[in-house]
């Protein structure tokens, strides 16, 4: 979605671009904390039995359920709720 005027991105991307790379690189691992705990709360709304092992899965299954076979995730979901 892009609902930014184009002024305002300019702005924001200067702002982005004056920081250092630790600085830029603490920005992104933000973002993707915050990513993670959003899905986190929203796993915890839709299905409030799930054990902390398996809300684990289920964010495991959002990020990455393009990346790995059937069995592959199946692997890594035993390991998750079994580790």
């Amino acid at each position: 979605m892009k609902d930014t005027p184009r002024h305002i991105s300019e702005i924001q991307a200067k702002i982005i671009h004056s920081k250092t790379d630790e600085e830029r690189s603490i920005m992104g691992a933000e973002m993707v904390d915050s990513v993670y705990h959003m899905i986190k709360e929203r796993i915890k709304e839709e299905k409030p039995e799930l054990t902390e092992k398996e809300i684990t899965a289920q964010i495991f299954l959002r990020f990455y359920q393009h990346e790995f076979s059937k069995q592959e995730k199946e692997r890594i979901i035993n390991s998750i709720k079994n580790g």
